[in-house]
């Protein structure tokens, strides 16, 4: 039975997506101790993380949206 919808493939793409902008996030906290971050980088870093969130949700599930042969 072939299952439809996509619901399962979004929700895991999101959480993909969820997952690297932690990883990114954490990684910016950790230059961020040791380099005091200005302003104008505080916002570049928050529009970065909604990049890599957005870029990584929509690549996985294209990856994983079932193919028509």
């Amino acid at each position: 039975m072939a299952r439809r919808g996509g619901d399962l493939e979004a929700f895991i793409a999101f959480l993909g997506g969820l997952l690297a902008a932690g990883l990114a996030a954490l990684a910016m906290a950790g230059v961020g101790l040791t380099v005091r971050p200005t302003p104008a980088v505080k916002a570049a870093a928050v529009v970065t993380l909604g990049a890599v969130w957005l870029t990584v949700t929509t690549t996985v599930y294209l990856r994983l949206r079932p193919r028509d042969r």
